[in-house]
């Protein structure tokens, strides 16, 4: 066999079927190497790892536009974890701190205070509205580079940043999105395409009776919210203005356990979970409840039945591949975990305190569309 093989001229239905086997890294590389291939990467609607990925953002250096992604599908087999270096994310990228994703988009916030969604494959970039456009009874008003006005609370960004939740959704076909944003407790808005402007989720009153945010997820069109009266609500997103539903879960089992953390997923059929994990000083523990079937009482969970909670995105989902059925993905700053659900452990998985180039690390899915 000839050495003169000119790859470009490789059968497209041959290539083809070989770009659809490579993970997204190898697939994004594969798409620049000539017309002919690329030409053959628009034929494939799509390209997604069914197992979590983790993406490592650097810490606030002038001018560095990049980030690390780690591909854990190569542990079981070899042990080693692969990383690879995504670049040209923006100068300012660095100073930026991811604070939800959705596939391959993130939501970032800056300095200022203001959000944006990104693509980390195709550097793809939606400035969301500034909160100067907020509709409601907060009033808004910057002051200085890195602070701004919530009615009458002066809020820095760092606070901002160490007292928010935040989930983002995607169509990677159409690019439509959602994005819901709380900071500390009380304030709560959203923002979704078509809108030049962010609205209130009111807290305090009003039908969501929310009275305050701990924590909130999102999936098929429905906001759950975990509230400071330590009950769920539910708000549904499929219509243009979000309804809140009867259906709520109330009374949730961990008000006084103080050293634990509070969580909140929805499993693949739609049930909500809640998980308190210990993750500091002492033993690491997990312990997840579900809302039982008659809705009087939480019972604990000691499987998930074949899903994974990966925890940054607030669902389970199936436990395919190098996936690891009932277990928890949790990130912690620049702390990894893996949590088995039966024994109730955390096991530490990645320590990424070793380099101060790093700053902190989510879950997340890769994907990528051609249009």
């Amino acid at each position: 066999m000839s050495n003169n093989v000119n790859w470009s001229d490789l059968h497209s239905d041959v290539l083809q079927l070989i770009l659809e086997r490579l993970n997204i890294i190898t697939y994004v590389r594969t798409r620049t190497v000539c017309k002919n291939w690329y030409a053959v990467c628009k034929r494939i609607t799509s390209v997604q790892e069914k197992s979590p990925w983790l993406i490592i953002f650097p810490a606030g250096r002038p001018k560095c536009g990049s980030c690390v992604v780690v591909d854990f599908s190569t542990v079981p087999l070899t042990g080693i974890y692969k990383f690879y270096s995504l670049h040209n994310l923006g100068d300012d990228f660095s100073t930026h701190r991811c604070i939800a994703t959705s596939g391959s988009w993130l939501l970032m916030l800056n300095p200022r205070s203001s959000l944006y969604v990104l693509n980390v494959f195709t550097r793809e970039r939606i400035d969301l509205p500034q909160l100067e456009s907020h509709q409601g009874r907060l009033r808004i008003e910057r002051r200085q580079e890195t602070t701004f006005i919530i009615n009458k609370s002066l809020v820095t960004a760092r606070n901002a940043i160490n007292k928010t939740n935040a989930v983002l959704w995607v169509d990677e076909k159409t690019k439509r999105y959602i994005v819901v944003w709380s900071i500390g407790f009380f304030y709560m808005m959203y923002t979704r395409s078509g809108l030049d402007f962010w609205s209130e989720i009111p807290t305090r009153e009003g039908p969501e009776n929310l009275h305050g945010c701990q924590d909130i997820a999102f999936k098929d069109n429905k906001l759950y919210v975990l509230s400071r009266q330590n009950q769920i609500r539910i708000l549904d997103f499929s219509q243009e203005l979000p309804l809140a539903l009867a259906n709520n879960v109330e009374h949730q089992p961990f008000t006084n356990e103080r050293p634990w953390r509070v969580k909140i997923g929805v499993t693949v059929s739609g049930h909500v979970l809640m998980v308190k994990n210990r993750v500091g000083e002492g033993p690491k523990m997990l312990k997840i409840l579900k809302r039982d079937p008659e809705g009087t009482s939480w019972d604990t969970v000691e499987s998930l039945e074949g899903e994974a909670w990966i925890m940054d995105l607030g669902v389970t989902i199936p436990a395919v591949n190098w996936t690891k059925p009932n277990s928890v993905y949790i990130c912690k700053d620049k702390l990894v975990y893996l949590g088995d659900v039966s024994t109730r452990e955390l096991r530490k998985v990645l320590d990424l305190n070793w380099d101060r180039r790093l700053s902190h690390a989510r879950w997340f899915f890769p994907s990528l569309r051609e249009l």
